[in-house]
């Protein structure tokens, strides 16, 4: 059982990659902060503050930003707890670094890039 700091970094922890989950997505749409605050009917400010972690995501707010991003609960949550086996298989570093190259104009290029190196005997 998990005591009252516990479960507080776990929660810390959760909210963080939440966040995380929802610049991804919003970077894979190609949004950016202010369109993502117009098709969610907040702030550009509030997009700010939570990608900065400056303020704590309420659940409106998180309703809010998943109609902005067109994606259901049970997609966002099941992509989420997928991107948590594999961090769990993984390190975070690569994950992170998955992240960035899926989303990268030269992807295709990295990504022979990469293979070529993982080829070398």
């Amino acid at each position: 059982m998990m005591n009252e700091e516990q479960i507080k970094t776990f929660a810390t922890i959760e909210a963080e990659r939440i966040i995380k989950h929802i610049i991804y997505l919003r970077k894979k749409q190609g949004l950016t902060q202010e369109k993502l605050a117009e098709k969610a009917s907040i702030s550009r400010n509030t997009i700010v503050q939570i990608e900065r972690g400056s303020v704590k995501i309420s659940l409106v707010t998180f309703c809010s930003l998943l109609k902005g991003l067109n994606i259901s609960y049970s997609v966002f949550f099941k992509e989420f707890e997928n991107e948590q086996a594999l961090v769990n298989e993984s390190d975070t570093e690569m994950v992170d670094l998955f992240k960035q190259l899926n989303l990268h104009p030269h992807r295709n290029e990295y990504i022979k890039i990469i293979q070529s190196l993982i080829d070398i005997k």
